[in-house]
């Protein structure tokens, strides 16, 4: 089996990492604990997911939000359902921008002040 090296970042950022979404690490204590900063160590959570496989999971609900490893296969696909609704909101704004042909029609529409 081929092995894949590890950036210096994603060493860092795994190694903070803990199993079970009981134990999820905020990004900001990532970054503490790291020194690196937050978009550095959102590109590595998704280099060490896309291609080393790592089970990383961003809690986005509940009383403890952050990242963790999941330990079970059912642990993983409920933290997948976050993921799941934000990739349909991603998806709906991207159609509704994608639909837009008149770039100012938005301030004919709307009132301010």
């Amino acid at each position: 089996m081929k092995r894949n090296r590890l950036s210096e970042v994603e060493k860092a950022v795994l190694a903070t990492l803990k199993k079970g979404c009981a134990n999820a690490t905020t990004g900001g204590e990532i970054a503490t604990i790291t020194g690196y900063a937050p978009r550095l160590i959102s590109s590595a959570i998704s280099n060490l997911v896309i291609r080393h496989g790592v089970p990383i999971i961003g809690a986005r609900v509940g009383i403890r939000n952050g990242y963790y490893i999941a330990e079970t296969r059912e642990e993983l696909l409920e933290g997948l359902v976050s993921l799941k609704n934000q990739v349909k909101n991603e998806q709906k704004r991207l159609d509704v921008l994608m639909s837009i042909e008149d770039v100012t029609a938005y301030e004919k529409t709307l009132e301010r002040g």
